[in-house]
């Protein structure tokens, strides 16, 4: 029966002969304490790793910093022999702090100065938006304006270019007094929107009124009417039993899509010379012959021969396309020949 021999605790290998340098390690770092060589060399690997790290970690760079700021240094050195090595590398490390806090520094500054230029092209874009609307609203664009028949007539006739929605209002009806107010201010929310097209309150409460109603084919006192191209596309009545609560829920449900239907809304200016002096001047058709036109859906294609009829839309290609088609088509037969 053989006899058990002497061995290593760890049983692979021989332990350090230097008992005092393996006690002074654990003393160290009781966690990565070394019992032999091999131990001793992966314990010196994972000490520069460590260093490595540290010196690069933001966090232990700027306490090693308040350190040296606030807590000089001691002349007289705690630190054993055997971990000579281990302080040696920590002269690169705060050189490698340095080149850090220099790299953020630089890139701290890179993003301040990019940071400054977005909010600088930021403000400009803002004053141009301002100085815009500032030009649109005197133009009448983007704002709800208080205008008279005989002048609204006047509007239509010298830019029937111009797609515009009127809210006519009858001051002798029996409507609540806030009702016009609500109206307008959400009348104005939806010009800011549709910066294209010109909105319009106008109060008919003479009789003279009632001719220029007439000739402006409005029905009824109290509507909402929509043109295009200087003439009356729509009108849909005002119900005057509506609460005032309720005005936002009918233009988000009734009246925003039957003017898209009518085709007045616009998000762009059309910018058109005026109007000539021969349309301006046209002839004004009378009462009976205006009650005898022919009334319906316009959808604003010129040259349509369903225009003014049933509601119906134009798709598919134009006849600009289907000319372009038919003279590539024309070209390449002739190519072939």
């Amino acid at each position: 029966m053989a006899t058990p021999t002497a061995t290593s605790s760890c049983g692979a290998h021989d332990h350090v002969d230097d008992e005092d340098s393996v006690e002074m390690d654990m003393a160290f770092d009781p966690t990565l304490a070394s019992c032999c060589k091999r131990e001793e060399h992966e314990y010196k690997k994972a000490m520069k790793l460590k260093a490595v790290l540290t010196a690069h970690d933001p966090t232990s760079s700027a306490v090693r910093m308040r350190q040296q700021l606030f807590q000089p240094p001691s002349t007289t050195s705690l630190v054993p022999p055997t971990v000579d090595g281990i302080v040696r590398l920590i002269p690169p490390a705060s050189e490698s702090v340095d080149s850090d806090s220099d790299s953020d520094s630089d890139d701290l500054d890179e993003d301040e100065m990019d940071m400054e230029i977005l909010l600088a092209a930021r403000r400009k874009q803002l004053e141009q938006q301002l100085e815009q609307s500032a030009r649109d609203a005197a133009d009448g664009y983007g704002v709800v304006v208080d205008t008279k028949l005989e002048r609204l007539v006047h509007e239509l006739q010298d830019e029937p270019d111009v797609p515009r929605v009127v809210l006519v209002v009858d001051s002798s009806a029996a409507m609540p007094p806030e009702f016009r107010s609500v109206m307008c201010s959400k009348m104005a929310t939806v010009a800011k929107k549709f910066r294209g097209t010109k909105f319009h309150a106008v109060v008919a409460a003479e009789r003279a009124d009632d001719d220029t109603l007439c000739q402006l084919r409005l029905p009824s006192k109290s509507c909402l009417a929509a043109f295009r191209r200087g003439e009356r596309v729509d009108s849909i009545a005002l119900d005057q039993t509506v609460l005032v609560t309720q005005v936002e829920a009918l233009w988000e449900t009734r009246y925003l899509p039957w003017l898209s239907k009518c085709n007045v809304v616009a998000c762009e200016r059309v910018h058109s010379p005026p109007a000539k002096q021969s349309q301006s001047s046209r002839s004004r058709k009378p009462a009976d012959e205006m009650e005898s036109d022919i009334r319906g859906f316009d959808c604003g294609m010129e040259g349509c021969r369903l225009r003014f009829s049933y509601e119906h839309e134009h798709v598919g290609t134009s006849q600009q396309t289907k000319d372009e088609i038919a003279a590539w088509r024309q070209a390449s037969k002739s190519c072939n020949r």
